[in-house]
């Protein structure tokens, strides 16, 4: 029994590798993941039983819908059975040649012609219900899969030694300090320093109110909530209430505080405090002399499945969006 289990483990461990992996050696991790399914009786009997029935053929075309401008969506049945099936199928076709694998990315996953962006949102949308669909059918095998557990490390701290500003700017400051791991051993951090930010949730009658604005680091355009960085020493629901009246003329008797938001503490202090705005009115929109955007009002609904179809990428946002949601 167990080694039919360690072999579901290493197909498994072949799907986290796609999902992990790089667009560079997705067609190389895709032949390890059909390799390793063959290796398994077990799997080799539950895809044999699952693709006989299917007509993948005559489902393609459904499951791959062509849209305006030459490009495609993707979509997943709804079935997990059919699932299954489509997506083995699918991935044989890729393994094989027979669908040019970055053809078929910039087509049915088109994210801002990147392969990188559009093989992330395949590894979301196909390869990880897919894995995750076999890991619910064995679960001993996921557990079989887990690595022993590491010793705890008694201190994970690490100590400042010299900050060292590089750059100090209008908006962030950078440094390249030097410091000391947990262990001793010297290093050195690059931090941005960012004076933080505040934004609202602003949902109301069902429909949530975004802007639409040009990101330049990005170089494209982002559907966000009202959002602004705060000034030294100002507090954070102050600069929610302003950004919203400023950015969509809206105004709101309180906020309730949502979540302090960590964007990205690999490399930098920002902290963006998240409210969600009650007893909505309306003033006066007046952004800054240097902000272009636009208002725009999506339902609810309509907001969480622009989520899950990468269209809504702010992290501010999603997180807002997921919170109301999971608040009922």
């Amino acid at each position: 029994m167990e080694d039919k289990l360690e072999a579901i483990g290493r197909f498994l461990s072949a799907c986290d590798a796609v999902i992990t992996g790089t667009y560079r050696d997705a067609g190389a991790r895709i032949s390890e993941v059909l390799k390793r399914l063959a290796e398994s009786e077990d799997l080799t009997e539950l895809f044999n039983a699952v693709t006989e029935e299917f007509d993948y053929a005559a489902m393609k075309s459904f499951y791959l819908r062509e849209t305006a401008g030459g490009r495609g969506r993707a979509y997943l049945p709804a079935g997990r059975v059919d699932a299954l099936a489509f997506v083995f199928c699918l991935l044989a076709e890729i393994d094989s040649g027979k669908i040019r694998f970055n053809e078929f990315l910039l087509r049915y996953f088109y994210v801002d012609g990147s392969y990188t962006a559009s093989f992330s949102l395949f590894a979301e949308r196909i390869m990880t219900p897919f894995r995750d669909i076999v890991r619910e059918a064995y679960p001993a095998a996921s557990y079989v899969r887990e690595a022993p557990a590491a010793e705890p490390i008694d201190s994970l701290g690490e100590r400042t030694v010299k900050r060292n500003v590089i750059y100090a700017g209008k908006i962030v400051t950078l440094r390249c300090d030097d410091a000391l791991l947990p262990d001793g051993k010297p290093c050195k951090r690059e931090i941005v320093e960012h004076p933080g930010g505040a934004a609202v949730l602003c949902v109301s009658g069902g429909r949530v109110a975004l802007v639409r604005q040009f990101r330049y680091a990005y170089g494209t355009e982002l559907l966000e909530i009202p959002a602004g960085k705060l000034e030294a020493g100002e507090d954070p629901a102050v600069a929610a209430a302003r950004e919203l009246e400023e950015e969509t003329g809206l105004t709101a008797e309180g906020l309730d505080l949502l979540t302090i938001l960590y964007p990205s503490p690999g490399y930098t202090n920002e902290k963006i405090y998240i409210f969600e705005a009650k007893g909505i009115g309306v003033g006066t929109r007046h952004p800054d002399k240097d902000e272009f955007l636009n208002v725009e009002y999506v339902s609810f609904e309509e907001a969480i499945g622009m989520i899950a179809r990468g269209e809504i990428r702010d992290a501010k946002t999603v997180t807002a969006l997921l919170l109301h949601k999971n608040r009922g």
